[in-house]
């Protein structure tokens, strides 16, 4: 019975591990277009060379609207060195819409429009905010469902070493 008891305890402390560290490369940016708010075609694959946050999110979520500060300063500390946000809206009702919100709560990174939720589809997730951080080479390195926070130390580890290569 000791046995099984320590096999099984082996067990759950091995499922329950996770790493922590930051992956050197995640699997690639599957492919992705949608348009920005001025209405001119937005291609992810026109972003290699930057770093990327790519955070979903729409003018009708509390998370979202709480955090856009957050993004806000995560946009404006990491600039400099070849960083965007990226805000990709699901908003149904149409660009007038998303620009007046965009224009009412001082955003100043770019948003993109996706009413059809294809980033959604393409992250497998119905949450937002999620936020998922691409590499220089367009590989995906970290991917949070919920409310982005730049106190988060996996965040910055992996976007400190996203903009170190």
């Amino acid at each position: 019975m000791k046995k099984w008891f320590s096999f099984a305890a082996l067990l759950l402390i091995t499922a329950c591990h996770h790493e922590t560290a930051v992956k050197p490369s995640g699997p690639p940016m599957p492919p992705y277009k949608a348009q920005w708010l001025d209405g001119k075609p937005f291609d992810m694959a026109s972003e290699k060379g930057n770093v990327v946050l790519l955070n979903v999110w729409a003018t009708w979520c509390g998370p979202c609207r709480y955090e856009i500060p957050e993004l806000e300063k995560l946009h404006s500390k990491y600039a400099s060195r070849g960083f965007k946000v990226i805000g990709v809206s699901l908003d149904e009702g149409g660009a007038g819409d998303v620009k007046q919100f965009v224009s009412d709560h001082k955003i100043s990174y770019p948003i993109a429009l996706d009413p059809d939720g294809k980033l959604a589809t393409i992250f497998n997730t119905s949450v937002i905010p999620t936020s998922v951080l691409v590499d220089r080479t367009g590989n995906i390195v970290w991917k949070q469902f919920g409310i982005v926070d730049m106190k988060d130390a996996t965040l910055t580890a992996a976007l400190e070493s996203a903009l170190a290569r």
